[in-house]
Order: C-alpha cells, then structure tokens, then sequence
C-alpha cells in the first residue's frame, strides 16, 4: 500500500489559533478511520521516538494519522502552555478530522507519556467521534501530592522544553541571550538540585524567555493547596470518559508507574459506561518509561518482554480495528490484563487489578537495635513482635541525602543496591532464605511506627530481591512526607512521639525465588528523585534552611512496623513463609 504525506496540514482551533500537523493516509480513494497523535516535542523529530508507535505502520493498516505539534510547539501557532488547553485542542483536532473527506468519521488516539496525557484530556471532554484511545505509561492522579515538590525528571522536563522553545524566540539577540542563560543555569544540574530554597533554583528562573517555566514556581508555592495541586498536569475525570483504552504499564516506569493501573482500576470499576469497563485492556510489563519497550532494564534481562518480539504495534492495531472498523479480532475475547511476572518471567492474563485471590500478608520489621547497612541484625518475619523490641535509629542529614541510584546506575533501572546499604543511615530488613518461592503481585505498602527529633521528615522505603549471589536488585519504592502522611493536611511531629506512617511502593510482580531473601530498605531521602525535607517544619520549597533530624523506626507489640505484600498463593501451597 502506498502512503501520502502531507506536512504542516493547519488545523483551526476554536479561538481561531491555527495547529499544524504532518498527515499520513492510505494514497486512495476510500475513507478510513483516523488517529490523531498530539506532541510538544516537534513533530520533525518523532522519527527517533517512534519505536512501536511509528505512523507509516498504521498507515499502512489503513489508518489517516494525524501527527500534530500542539499549541505553541514545533510548527504550531500561540503560546506553549504544556498543561492547559490540551483537552480543548485534543477535542478540535479529534472532529476536524472527523470531518475530512478522508475520514470515515470514526477516529481513535494512541501514544505514550505526554502523547497520552493528551489523550487524555480530550477523551474526558466527550468529542462525539471519538471511539477509543490508548495512552500509554500515564496517570491522570496528582503524583506530588503529600507535601512533595516537582522532581528532578519533572525540572529536567522543563529544560529540555526550553531548549526547544529558543527557536521560537523571534528577536536575534533575546535568543542568543536566553540561549546564553539556559547555558549557563543548566551546567551542573547536580549542584542545582542541591540549591535551596528550591523555588529560587537558578535553573527554573528562565522567565520570561520561557513562559511555562512559571509553572514550576507556581507548583512550588501551591503545593500543599488543594486548589493548585504540584503535579504534571491537572487531574483528569476518567468517569467522563465514553470511551474503551488500551494501556501499556512499565514496573520501571519512574514518570508514571502507578498511572495505567490507577487509570485502569477507574475506567474499569468506576466509570459508568458499559463499553469502557468491559472493552478496557492494560498490559502490564518489565518496562521503563519509552516506547521502545526494551526488555534490558539495567541488571536484568526479561525474556520475551521486548518490543519487537511483542509486536505491539499489530496488538494495538487490533484493539484499533475492533473499535474503528468493527472487526472482529480477538481483543474482544482477551482478558482484560496482560501481566508479567518477573522472576518467573512468564506473561499470564488476570482479570481484576489487584489480583481477587491477593493474600496481603505481613512481614515485621525486627532487628536488636542495629538494623543500620546490609551488615546489621535486621529482619523481616511473619511474628508479630511479641514483646518490647530495641528501635533503629539513624542520622538524617539533608546536606549528605541518600542518592536514588548507585554510582554509575541510571535512575529507575535494576540495580544492586549493595553500595547504598553500606551507609550507616540506611535500615536493612530481610527474611531468611527462602525455601519456597513467593509471588508478590499488586499494590506494595509498608507501615511504620516511627518517631524523630525533628517537626518533621520524611521515610524512604524500597523493596528488593536479594539473589543467591548477594546482589540487592530494586523491585518498588515509595516515600511519605511525616507531617502529611499522604494527606493535604499538615500535623508536625512531637520529638519523640510515635506516630504510624504509610508508605505506599505501588505497584509490582515479582517471584522471590526458591534461594533468594526479601528485603526492605528504610531510610529519609531518594535525592534527587523526590525533594529533601529540611527537617525544619518550614514551608517547603521556600525554606532556606536545614537541620539535622535522628529518625526512629519501632518495633513494639503495639507499634509494629511493617512491610504489607500482595502475595498470591500457588494453588495447594503456603507460601508466605514464616
């Protein structure tokens, strides 16, 4: 089949800002249904992000793609605004091509990140020709809620941003000085994360050279207001969507982990129509945050969990051509979760996330008072303590946080962990070896009781699974700020008060195999992965102070700590082990 592409195709918006976009379509006479994919990052440039979600593939399965620069990006007209506007636009774009002779008036939407977010937030404004979408690798919940600023990857997102918004600026010499400044604001970004306060981190005061980058201090100022919550875009109503999804999950995914399953569980249990929660479908896998779907993610290879292999472009196009066309390819007949299971490394369908048959199942944090690095008497154990036991303490220092990677290591990617153990300010609890395996599939969490010397601090905790080698490879994590603990609500803490803590490490499946140890690390920062807390009790964000805090995990009868994993039994077997 041939294709023709048509580039810059304006598309008129309904303020009258026009949208420009490159059109690939069948080079026939016949209508076909659309899909439009909507990108700040220049469409001029998509080649080398494709991966499985290239244009010329669905073309060729006869689909009218309309890749598109969204407003005030690559081609487009008006003013970039990353996080307003999207649903509206994504809504003109969907019934402008509705509306093309070339159209059979039947139109979908698919791709990952920031694509789906656009995705998103049009599906939520109802355009009556949409038919169903697939965004992959987002969430439409807000990610910084309980007291923690924008991160790294969010700042680091912005500048990349600006580096492309400097050909938009008309004037020669603004350019140059901007270019200049962005230059100069971006060369040790290592010593800018370190910068406080936060909101007056040089790297984000680009203003006015790039508009948006007053987002991130409004974020910053906001973010314990309700009101304007600190997240990546606004979030999305998914009980307005009319329409079924296909969604693509990453358990290494460091933007979005947890959104195609939150996404997932809302269209599929909370949305009222009939067609979106039967028609819904996630896969979930060993992925980070691309659509290249590699299945090498740092130490581990996950056999037959890569792209290629996978062939997700044709998966996408039969979801695709059941709701476009109406013809009947299988999807309809799938059950609704795809899910890979590390450590078994086997692909198997489920039903419901979390899993019906989920037995969530306690392991309590016990040590002798010297749970500090991977040499200490740490453990996890099914025994509820039965009697007063010694508490771990640590120092926090927000001048020496604990780094989210060992050295060398890439953020999110599967690494030993055995280096970040070696500090004295890291609790390590781990069960003994286990006999028989365990699966641990779904929603992580860990309970602590914990008290410090500080108003306030926050509590780290990672998952890992410690092979027969000695090698401490990350599964999940997660992070509470103690005065809010996951709330909007602020109390400070008393020193010395105990206080209980949830920690939520989202979402995971993993089989602890015959040999190997479950581990928890429990510690104060992940830097620069989530803010440090000064330890103060001032605003952050906007506090230019720092103190040092001794944090206290318990382990008490009555204030037990605890790691909580969704462990799915093996038919005929006990095997959350003792």
């Amino acid at each position: 089949m041939n294709i023709l592409i048509e580039k810059d195709v304006e598309i008129p918006m309904r303020d009258g800002v026009i949208l420009r976009a490159d059109l690939y379509r069948p080079q026939d006479d016949q209508k076909h249904p659309a899909l439009v994919f909507r990108s700040p990052y220049e469409k001029e440039t998509l080649d080398r992000r494709w991966g499985q979600l290239s244009p010329i593939g669905f073309a060729k399965a006869g689909y009218c793609v309309v890749y598109q620069d969204v407003r005030g990006s690559g081609t487009s007209d008006g003013d970039v605004n990353f996080f307003m506007d999207q649903g509206d636009d994504g809504y003109d774009t969907i019934e402008w091509a509705a509306a093309q002779p070339w159209c059979d008036g039947n139109v979908g939407t698919f791709g990952h990140s920031y694509y789906a977010y656009t995705q998103l937030t049009a599906a939520a404004k109802r355009p009556p020709h949409l038919k169903c979408i697939c965004p992959f690798m987002q969430g439409c919940k807000p990610k910084y809620s309980g007291g923690f600023l924008p991160n790294a990857l969010h700042a680091d997102w912005l500048l990349q941003q600006a580096d492309r918004y400097l050909k938009r600026i008309a004037d020669p010499a603004k350019r140059e000085e901007a270019q200049k400044k962005l230059e100069e604001n971006t060369r040790d970004m290592g010593k800018q994360f370190l910068y406080v306060p936060e909101i007056d981190m040089p790297a984000m005061q680009l203003y006015p050279w790039f508009p948006y980058m007053e987002e991130y201090r409004i974020k910053v100022a906001g973010f314990d207001d309700p009101k304007i919550p600190a997240v990546e875009g606004r979030p999305i109503d998914l009980t307005q969507v009319t329409t079924p999804a296909l969604m693509y999950c990453g358990l290494y995914d460091t933007s979005s982990k947890n959104g195609p399953i939150e996404n997932f569980i809302t269209l599929t249990t909370e949305n009222p129509n009939p067609d979106v929660r039967k028609g819904t479908r996630l896969v979930i896998g060993p992925w980070n945050h691309s659509c290249i779907f590699s299945n090498q993610q740092g130490e581990l290879s996950f056999p037959r969990a890569e792209g290629d292999q996978l062939q997700i472009q044709a998966h996408i196009i039969r979801f695709l051509d059941y709701w476009l066309k109406g013809e009947k390819t299988g999807v309809e007949e799938e059950a609704p979760i795809r899910l890979y299971v590390m450590g078994k490394n086997q692909w198997r369908d489920e039903q419901e996330w979390p899993l019906a048959r989920t037995v969530y199942t306690d392991f309590y944090l016990h040590s002798h008072g010297s749970a500090n690095t991977l040499h200490g008497d740490g453990v996890l154990s099914r025994k509820l303590p039965e009697e007063e036991e010694s508490s771990d303490s640590f120092i926090y220092d927000p001048e020496k946080p604990v780094p989210g990677r060992v050295p060398g290591g890439c953020a999110g990617a599967i690494q030993d962990f055995r280096p970040i153990e070696e500090r004295e300010d890291v609790l390590v609890y781990s069960t003994p070896v286990l006999e028989t395996g365990i699966e641990v599939t779904g929603p992580v969490k860990a309970e602590l009781a914990i008290s410090s010397s500080a108003p306030d601090t926050d509590f780290f905790c990672r998952l890992l699974d410690v092979y027969p080698d000695g090698r401490s490879l990350n599964i999940t994590d997660g992070i509470v700020r103690a005065r809010y603990n996951n709330t909007f609500d602020a109390h400070l803490l008393t020193p010395g008060e105990i206080r209980t803590l949830t920690v939520d490490m989202g979402n995971t499946s993993n089989y602890f195999g015959p040999g190997h140890q479950i581990r928890l690390e429990v510690t104060s920062s992940c830097f620069p992965m989530y803010d440090r807390n000064h330890n103060t009790g001032n605003r952050p964000g906007t506090d230019k102070d720092l103190a040092i805090a001794t944090n206290t995990v318990h382990h008490k009868p009555l204030a037990a700590s605890r790691l909580i994993l969704p462990v799915i039994p093996e038919e005929g077997k006990n095997t959350a082990e003792e």
